[in-house]
C-alpha cells in the first residue's frame, strides 16, 4: 500500500520527537538499574552518630535521623547507586510511623540492611540489632545533650521504649524537650550499632 503524504509526515515528525529527547536525555539516565544489594562501604560509627542525632532534628525523627546517617552518608561518600535514594521517604516513620508501634529507629535500621545486604543477611542482622536495642541500656550517645536517664527498653516498639523513660523520669508528653532529645540520642546509639554490625560482617 501506498504511503500517503499525511501518514508520511506523522511518521517523520515521530522521529523529530523521539530524537529531539534523546539529544536531552542525559547518558546516566538510560544507565542500567543497580544490582541490590548495594556495595557497602565501611563507615565510622561514631561519625555516624554524630549524623543521626543532628538528622534528627534536622530532618523529621529517628526513622529519617538513622537512615541520613548510614543511607546519607553512603550517598556522600559512595555517590551511586546510594545518591538515588531520597531518605525523605523515611520521615513517615516518626513517632512509631504516627502510631507508638515499631520504633522508628529499627524501621530506618531495617531499611539501611535491606539496601546492603541480602535477605538471610539483612534479617540476621535485625534480628542482632533488635536483641541488643531491648536489652540494652540506652541512649548511651553523649555527643550532643545527655538524655535524662538510660532505661532497658525490653521492647523494640516505641510506646513501650518511651514508656520506659517515662517511668523514669516522670516525663509524661512526647512533646517534652528532653522526651525529644532522648529519642535523638536513640537515634544516634542505633545508628552507630548498625555501621558496627555492617563494618564486622563485610569486614571493612
Amino acid at each position: 500500500m501506498i504511503q500517503s503524504r499525511r501518514d508520511f509526515l506523522k511518521s517523520v515528525g515521530k522521529v523529530a520527537v523521539a530524537a529531539s529527547v534523546a539529544s536531552v536525555i542525559p547518558m546516566s539516565g538510560m544507565a542500567e538499574k543497580a544490582e541490590h544489594p548495594f556495595t557497602y562501604v565501611h563507615l565510622d560509627p561514631k561519625a555516624t552518630a554524630d549524623r543521626a542525632y543532628a538528622s534528627f532534628s534536622a530532618m523529621g525523627g529517628c526513622c529519617i535521623g538513622v537512615a541520613d546517617a548510614v543511607i546519607g552518608q553512603l550517598a556522600d561518600v559512595v555517590g551511586a547507586p546510594f545518591d538515588g535514594i531520597p531518605v525523605q521517604m523515611f520521615a513517615n516513620g516518626a513517632a512509631g510511623y504516627g502510631a507508638n508501634s515499631l520504633c522508628g529507629c529499627i524501621g530506618g535500621a531495617a531499611a539501611c540492611f535491606g539496601v546492603v545486604c541480602d535477605a538471610a543477611t539483612s534479617k540476621e542482622l535485625l534480628k542482632t540489632l533488635m536483641t541488643w536495642y531491648r536489652e540494652s541500656e540506652l541512649p548511651a550517645y553523649d555527643g550532643g545533650k545527655p538524655a535524662l536517664a538510660k532505661v532497658v527498653p525490653g521492647s523494640v516498639n516505641c510506646i513501650d521504649s518511651c514508656g520506659k523513660f517515662f517511668q523514669a523520669t516522670g516525663i509524661t508528653s512526647m512533646g517534652d524537650p528532653e522526651r525529644i532529645n532522648r529519642c535523638a540520642c536513640l537515634t544516634a546509639d542505633v545508628a552507630a550499632k548498625v555501621v558496627e554490625l555492617l563494618n564486622e560482617k563485610f569486614g571493612v
